[in-house]
């Protein structure tokens, strides 16, 4: 788990904006914890009637957390440490004010390319 830091209030107007602008992409997304927003993307969750995929596909989930940053607030990635037991790693995603720039960041690490997409076979070529 990251550590808190202090936000005072400043942070939660945003990360309520960065919340629509995703919902708007087609995202679940809400505010989650001190100073952080979870995403996921229903098109990428496992079968609810697949036991395995349950149990092995965690879906396709982002969090970013707001943190300060060279006299801001930024938005920040969160990446799984190289283990269970590594801390997580935090990478700089853009200002918190820059929630299109964000939400269209997160949407296309979030993207399950050709889902719903008509004709598509699902295979290549």
């Amino acid at each position: 788990m990251v550590n808190r830091v202090p936000l005072g209030e400043s942070w939660r107007a945003s990360a309520l904006a960065l919340v629509a602008a995703l919902e708007a992409r087609g995202l679940v997304a809400e505010v989650w914890g001190h100073g952080a927003v979870r995403a996921r993307n229903p098109a990428g969750e496992p079968d609810p009637d697949d036991p395995r995929g349950q149990g092995f596909a965690p879906g396709l989930r982002q969090e970013v957390l707001c943190r300060p940053r060279d006299g801001g607030l930024w938005w920040l990635w969160v990446w799984s440490g190289v283990t269970r037991s590594s801390p997580v790693e935090l990478e700089p995603l853009c200002p918190i004010e820059e929630t299109t720039m964000a939400a269209d960041r997160i949407a296309r690490v979030l993207a399950v390319p050709f889902a719903g997409a008509a004709g598509s076979s699902g295979g290549c070529g």
